[in-house]
């Protein structure tokens, strides 16, 4: 499969350097040149590299800033960066360009072999991340089956139960008592072990989701929070519902309420807007 690399310099020259030295060592390389960050990261968001060689200094939108809009945007977070520079050399500026979410850092002029080893490193810890993160959304994926299958099956116990209860002649207090607390201890117990399991597994694999949405809708509530991360998982709203033990007239009404403190527009799809996140 084809790697996508976008080089960002406002010198062509530099942009050319950099796609001859990695073209002569990869045969499976497409380049994309950005002349500044601005334009490089319209490239980033539409393009989605594999890899972005950036330089510091340049007009409109430097490096560092691309980086920084690049880290504030979810489909664009991953993407790693590596850093070159002849300018700022110091290590307070290695150290400014790390902390700000480049992976590495290479000085101008390019030594090609410097240029090849960095590159090198950074795509095997990057396909490393990938599969990290290709297990944690499988291991996701199986806790929200088990969430659905273990709330599935308290309802059908809930349920034999009441069918039993009913069927007692002689009810009194005692006995009603005792078959609401079985009720009751059935429905939080199942509910909130599965439920903590998930939500481990969902933040494994989404770490910035609950950070994110929030800094945006500091209003929402813990249910609020609880249907987004449903709907990023692009949950249907019958297994959501079978999920949280309530009707599905319930999700909708709460979808529509979410709508709203969202200020989403008619034409525009909650759960494609969740998933941006």
């Amino acid at each position: 499969m084809k790697q996508n690399v976008l080089v960002v310099d406002d010198n062509p020259h530099i942009i050319n350097r950099i796609i001859d030295i990695l073209s002569d060592n990869y045969s499976n390389y497409n380049f994309f040149p950005a002349k500044n960050g601005e334009v490089g990261y319209r490239l980033a968001v539409s393009r989605k590299p594999d890899l972005i060689i950036t330089d510091w200094d340049m007009p409109i939108v430097d490096g560092i800033e691309l980086i920084r809009n690049l880290k504030r945007n979810n489909q664009t977070r991953n993407i790693p960066v590596i850093m070159a520079t002849a300018v700022m050399l110091s290590p307070e500026d290695l150290k400014l360009a790390l902390e700000t979410g480049a992976m590495d850092y290479i000085r101008k002029p390019i030594d090609p072999v410097e240029l090849v080893a960095r590159v090198q490193s950074v795509i095997r810890v990057t396909d490393y991340y990938k599969l990290l993160l290709e297990s944690q959304k499988k291991e996701l994926t199986e806790n929200t089956l088990l969430l659905i299958k273990s709330n599935e099956f308290n309802a059908s116990i809930t349920k034999s139960l009441k069918q039993l209860y009913e069927k007692i002649s002689d009810k009194n207090q005692e006995m009603s008592s005792l078959y609401n607390k079985i009720v009751d201890k059935i429905n939080s117990k199942i509910s909130d072990d599965t439920w903590q399991r998930f939500e481990i597994a969902f933040n494994s694999a989404n770490n910035n989701f609950k950070k994110s949405i929030l800094s945006q809708f500091p209003s929402l509530t813990q249910k609020d929070l609880k249907l987004c991360i449903f709907l990023k998982l692009d949950l249907s709203t019958k297994d959501i519902a079978s999920i949280l033990n309530v009707e599905s007239d319930s999700i909708k009404v709460a979808r529509y309420r979410l709508r709203k403190k969202m200020n989403l527009t008619k034409e525009q799809n909650l759960q494609s807007f969740i998933s941006t996140f």
